[in-house]
């Protein structure tokens, strides 16, 4: 008989396998409560250079007479992620004549970091799922890094104590009390229960299943995946069709996916792919000598840990506060009989970039450029080219807003005790997490946590407007009202609290972009400028991001490497 199980027992099971309130719907009184109160608290709005980047979107226009700053052979265009693995990866290869332009005061995209007295913590992701064995770079990134400490007799894994999540990992909140994990129990139907033990059943058969071309049917980086109609079909309907179909139509278990699909895509389960909305419980299979089944690693910074170790390493690489306006491309390629991969270069790019401190345009001539910034900026960097990469229209991106709270102290509460990831069965955020939920002191002292609230019961467009029109004092008071249906009095607890609002904090899979046509072009390459991004994926994360960043560097390294054997 199935049974109602923790996502913890879930991932337990998969191992098995293995070896065989709204809150823009509260009352008017409770909105006019909120608007005639003022926090008690300093409250910031901070967040990335929206007017800056702007810029671009209302015509800036490149003057003809930057300054010019020489030349180099490859220019990265931002400085996330992806960005930040290509320069890795060329520097891990010996090759260190390129710079990375980024338009922030500083590198790291959506898993930038902030700190203050009491702790650092991130704006945006903070973990990452131990690696997949065919996640081979996240691999070798971790090793260098030392988060994967050493490897058993068996070539398992040891990852560093320290950064392996602490237990308790998840908690909800639900009738009053928190328990363990993040699935429904409480309350629950006997045919409840059932439905939910059926549904991770089914996880787990797409988790162990391979195509008829012999890959993963969910792998990650997802373009390892299997590309068998059985399994990219899912791609065509809705995660939320795809549980009607399959008979899965209990509310916890339709509360849990939304969340899982608002969690990791910004996104309603109505208008999550299939695909994406599997992948999220199916794609994660890495294993550790000391670790549990898809355990995850995390730091009070979040992924601002591993963008702080990829900066020093690139530190004489990254020119900040640089918003490029303009990029070239002047190539022509010469086919010279030995491939398209070591062609000749007859002309360079020229990618020009306004730097916001100085207010001055420079550029820079490069053989190559990789873009790595989100790509629907590249319709205002590139709109000189002929053939446009492709229309932005196509893509859409989820507004979050996300808030670090300072606290004297989190309240009691009753149930499970305080958990890395904090959630809440009856609220449209995704709950908090603590920031020093990695320290191994028992000293009760402030602390800070993250908040996460995505923006996904409009159109995007609609959200993105609510997003911005909403004061700080209102978004204040609205975090306020939600942690203190969890902590009743956690106001009083409140030191400052600073807001991150992201416009376009993640790229949406939507019905149809995993494995349509869009996606595709999204990787050609067009001349000397070479995409990356985890836009080329659809879906936000670590891994995506690091993959395309590193394949965009493999490419312009095969072609220099061509280039040099044939004497160009």
């Amino acid at each position: 008989m199935s049974k109602s199980i923790s996502r913890k027992d879930f991932l337990k099971n998969m191992a098995k396998g293995m070896a065989g309130c709204s809150l823009g719907a509260l009352s008017t009184t409770a909105c006019a409560q909120w608007l005639n109160s003022s926090p008690q608290f300093p409250c910031r709005m901070l967040g990335p250079s929206r007017e800056l980047g702007h810029k671009l979107r209302d015509g800036l226009v490149s003057p003809s007479n930057s300054t010019a700053l020489g030349a180099k052979e490859v220019v990265i265009v931002g400085g996330g992620m992806a960005g930040l693995s290509a320069g890795w990866w060329l520097k891990r290869n010996g090759f260190s004549d390129f710079v990375i332009l980024e338009l922030e005061k500083k590198v790291g995209g959506n898993s930038v970091s902030g700190a203050n007295q009491y702790s650092a913590y991130p704006w945006g992701a903070h973990y990452v799922p131990i690696a997949n064995q065919e996640s081979e770079y996240v691999r070798l990134l971790f090793e260098e890094l030392n988060v994967i400490a050493r490897f058993d007799k068996s070539g398992l894994p040891f990852y560093d104590e320290l950064y392996l999540c602490h237990e308790p990992q998840e908690r909800l909140f639900k009738d009053g009390r928190f328990q363990e994990g993040l699935v429904p129990k409480r309350g629950l139907q006997k045919e409840e229960e059932q439905e939910i033990g059926r549904f991770f059943d089914r996880m787990i058969n797409f988790r162990n299943s391979t195509g008829s071309d012999g890959k993963l049917a969910f792998a990650i980086p997802l373009d390892l995946s299997s590309q068998d109609p059985e399994f990219i079909k899912l791609d065509k309907i809705s995660m939320a069709d795809w549980l009607h179909e399959n008979h899965f139509r209990s509310k916890p278990l339709a509360w849990y996916v939304n969340y899982c699909c608002r969690d990791d895509y910004g996104s309603l389960s109505q208008n999550v792919s299939a695909w994406a909305g599997v992948h999220y419980f199916a794609g994660r299979r890495g294993h550790a000598a000391n670790a549990e089944l898809n355990s995850v690693v995390t730091w009070p910074e979040g992924n601002g840990f591993i963008v702080n170790k990829l900066k020093d390493k690139l530190r004489d690489h990254i020119t900040a506060k640089a918003l490029v306006t303009q990029i070239d491309d002047q190539d022509q390629i010469m086919e010279d009989g030995v491939g398209k991969d070591s062609a000749k270069l007859d002309r360079r790019a020229k990618t020009t970039y306004l730097r916001s401190d100085t207010n001055k345009f420079y550029s820079i001539e490069s053989d190559f450029v990789i873009f790595a910034a989100p790509r629907f900026v590249a319709m205002h960097v590139l709109k000189q080219l002929e053939k446009p990469p492709i229309d932005h229209h196509d893509l859409s991106y989820a507004p979050w807003m996300v808030a670090n709270v300072s606290l004297k102290r989190i309240p009691d509460a009753t149930g499970v005790p305080l958990a890395w990831d904090n959630v809440s069965f009856y609220s449209n955020s995704l709950g908090y997490v603590c920031a020093t939920h990695q320290e191994i002191t028992t000293r009760e002292k402030p602390t800070v946590i993250t908040y996460y609230y995505p923006l996904s019961d409009s159109d995007p467009v609609t959200s993105r407007q609510q997003l911005y029109d909403a004061s700080s004092q209102i978004w204040s008071q609205r975090i306020v009202k939600d942690l203190e249906s969890m902590h009743p009095g956690i106001g009083n607890e409140i030191i400052s609290m600073d807001l991150w609002p992201w416009g376009h904090g993640m790229i949406r899979p939507s019905v149809g972009f995993i494995w349509g046509g869009v996606r595709q072009k999204m990787k050609d390459t067009l001349g000397n400028i070479v995409f990356a991004h985890s836009d080329m994926s659809g879906m936000s994360n670590f891994e995506e991001a690091q993959y395309h960043g590193v394949e965009a560097a493999k490419h312009v390294l095969k072609v220099t490497s061509g280039r040099q054997r044939n004497g160009a």
